[in-house]
């Protein structure tokens, strides 16, 4: 009841800063509705150095909204250690609710680490290293020996490894992340993070059916690293971090020295936000496109249907169609929310203990608070 007292304030919060519009049938692999915002190059400032703050007011925000996450997280004692909301590039609320959590810490965001990797993947394409997502993966192994190596396992694409569509047997959400029969947590114990994941046999046709897999965000990992030449923290650093002007950040390796690319980061918030900025413009990043604007729009596009208004990008980008927004999601609360028609970046982080129903009841929620809005707070 506490989570969904929060995410219901943060939601509603949301949508009524941001207004309604007269609801519409949308097809579910539609991309998110087109940015009203800015376009990237007319941009006033970018916030490579620092974040600049600015009133509610001034953005076209009701501050009193924005006073009632305050509210909320201290009335239910949540353990949610930050909140920040960016519309138009500025600041307009940032709050840090438990200790040590400040501005400058460093915080884990779990499986948003799996939509950073997928931008990784989107620059090494556009570098040449990567050939292309049709790419074969068994192509990029060719010295490793595979177990289980059929038909099906040979046609895995690199497309099929982005969507979560490879056809491995694989369990991953069924269980939490301290139970033995998680294949992550197999994954883990092993001796061998990607020969584990290379040698799981077949439970399905590729592209055909969507199971959570970290071990695809491993794979990816490993290729950016033999493609390139360097690690992929290195590559991040002279390709991604570095442009966007973040520091300071750790990355937690394997014990093979892989660089766990479905969890192991650790970013302040405000550089969430940043990634969440970037992606808001579709790669763009103060005079240079960082990551290929059409990369971006497919990471965020629906590639798989759970509901109308519930779908599945690349990596851990989750999709909301009909009330055109999308997010990055890790465990315990770890969200960068993008909203392009109202130019906004929503971040949370915490340590909340979710249930498997959270994301379905967050998606209700954020229906409800959008068709509840009274106010257009479009510019």
């Amino acid at each position: 009841m506490k989570k969904l007292l929060f995410f219901l304030t943060v939601l509603m919060l949301v949508s009524v800063m941001v207004g309604c519009t007269p609801k519409t049938e949308v097809s579910p692999s539609q991309v998110a509705p087109q940015t009203t915002a800015a376009s990237p190059d007319k941009r006033s400032y970018w916030p490579t150095q620092e974040w600049q703050v600015s009133t509610p007011e001034k953005q076209g925000m009701d501050i009193n909204t924005l006073d009632r996450i305050t509210r909320c997280v201290q009335d239910s004692g949540l353990e949610v250690n930050s909140v920040i909301v960016i519309r138009h590039g500025y600041i307009v609320y940032e709050k840090y609710f438990r200790a040590p959590w400040n501005k400058g810490g460093i915080h884990n965001i779990y499986s948003c680490t799996k939509s950073v990797m997928s931008s990784l993947v989107g620059i090494a394409v556009q570098q040449g290293k990567i050939k292309s997502l049709h790419d074969k993966m068994v192509d990029y192994f060719p010295n490793r020996t595979i177990q289980n190596l059929d038909e099906r396992k040979k046609s895995i694409t690199l497309l099929n490894l982005m969507t979560m569509k490879a056809g491995f047997d694989w369990v991953e959400r069924a269980y939490p992340y301290t139970d033995p029969r998680n294949s992550m947590v197999q994954a883990h114990r092993s001796n061998d993070v990607i020969q584990f994941v290379l040698d799981r046999p077949m439970a399905a046709q590729p592209g055909t059916i969507w199971a959570y897999n970290g071990g695809c965000s491993q794979i990816f990992s490993a290729i950016v690293t033999n493609k390139t030449g360097m690690s992929t923290l290195e590559f991040a650093k002279n390709n991604f971090f570095g442009p966007l002007g973040i520091t300071k950040f750790t990355w937690r390796t394997d014990r093979q020295g892989n660089y766990d690319a479905g969890g192991g980061l650790s970013m302040t918030p405000r550089d969430m936000a940043k990634y969440g900025y970037l992606i808001l413009n579709r790669g763009f990043w103060e005079g240079k496109q960082i990551v290929p604007a059409d990369f971006v729009a497919e990471s965020v596009k629906t590639q798989t249907t759970f509901n109308p208004n519930a779908g599945y990008g690349y990596q851990s980008w989750w999709t909301v169609p009909l009330d055109g927004y999308y997010y990055a999601a890790g465990i315990r609360g770890q969200r960068i929310y993008v909203m392009e028609k109202q130019d906004m970046v929503l971040v949370t982080t915490g340590n909340l203990q979710e249930e498997s129903q959270t994301e379905n009841q967050i998606r209700k929620i954020a229906q409800y608070g959008i068709s509840s809005c009274k106010q257009q707070h479009m510019d």
